[in-house]
């Protein structure tokens, strides 16, 4: 059961002054009975219609008093020094304003619930923050744009970036932790198993804490970590790969293999095996949206390895590096 605004702000007017008829009546009602936010609104007019202390013979003519509103404020009704309304308008417009009031008071929040199981999926909020969820990982929103609150409630790993243009206060939650936003582009990595959480500052700047302890500010390039059996929060520079798997870009400056093995394993979601002889082999090199095949094409050539393709998983092999 779907009534625009007016028309409930219309319904209950009539309904107040008694000048509903049973179909109305039995409409208000319906609306009331679908949630306990509809009855509160009527319950709450009432108040206000009661205090307003109209007298019983007042008629309320709703449609006439917002048409000489909106007279006004088109400039297409003549204007005057003093404006007396009838005792019957005016209450209609302190009536129909206070329900409006009332109903914006009484707005919920809006709900939003994504889950991203085998691959990765990317949302936009309602004030254009955009979610980036890695494969495996779910979040929870509230937003709530009177009350300026927005809660990110995660599970997993997530690429945040919140725009300068924000409508709320955003605040991330991993379990007992807690992210600030102060205007930035921002990774998480909670999942529950893991034995810390990290957040790695990409623009702006955000604080990472618990209620019980301040924790550390992060700034662009930094990272922190909160280790979950210590309780103790550390920082250290950031990986500039470690939202790949959304940008698909790739930046190594003398990256050890192993390293870059794990950041494309990370960003592809793919299991990649490296012989142990390679781990330590160094490489520089930038990529931006190659898929997974071309990049390691591309890093065997300059290595001289090899690249094998098994069914559930991605070998390199070779002789090694001096």
């Amino acid at each position: 059961m779907n009534i625009p605004e007016q028309v409930i702000e219309e319904l209950i007017s009539k309904y107040l002054v008694g000048e509903a008829s049973e179909r109305e009546v039995s409409e208000l009602m319906d609306w009331c009975a679908l949630s306990p936010e509809n009855q509160k609104y009527l319950d709450d007019a009432r108040v206000i219609f009661e205090k307003a202390q109209l007298s019983e013979d007042v008629q309320v003519d709703v449609d006439a008093a917002w048409e000489k509103v909106r007279r006004k404020i088109s400039g297409n009704e003549k204007k005057t020094r003093f404006l007396i309304l009838p005792w019957g308008i005016a209450a209609g417009l302190i009536l129909v304003f206070a329900l409006a009031y009332v109903f914006y008071q009484n707005l919920p929040a809006q709900e939003f619930s994504f889950v991203s199981e085998k691959e990765n999926r990317t949302e936009i909020l309602p004030d254009q923050t955009e979610l980036a969820l890695k494969q495996g990982s779910e979040v929870q929103v509230e937003y709530n744009e009177r009350k300026k609150k927005g809660l990110i409630q995660l599970k997993g790993e997530a690429l945040i970036s919140i725009p300068d243009t924000k409508k709320v206060q955003w605040m991330v939650e991993v379990g007992e932790l807690r992210i600030l936003d102060i205007g930035t582009v921002f990774h998480v990595q909670g999942s529950e198993e893991a034995g810390t959480v990290e957040v790695s500052v990409q623009e702006g700047e955000v604080r990472f804490f618990l209620s019980e302890d301040q924790g550390i500010d992060l700034k662009a390039g930094e990272k922190g970590i909160y280790d979950k059996q210590t309780q103790k929060f550390t920082k250290e520079p950031a990986n500039p790969n470690v939202a790949a798997f959304r940008s698909r870009q790739f930046f190594f400056e003398e990256s050890s293999l192993a390293q870059v093995v794990e950041d494309l394993e990370s960003g592809f979601g793919r299991k990649i095996v490296l012989a142990p002889n390679l781990a330590t082999c160094r490489l520089t090199v930038t990529f931006e949206n190659e898929d997974l095949e071309t990049i390691l094409g591309i890093i065997a050539e300059t290595l001289s390895l090899e690249v094998v393709y098994d069914s559930d998983q991605i070998r390199i092999q070779g002789e090694g590096c001096e």
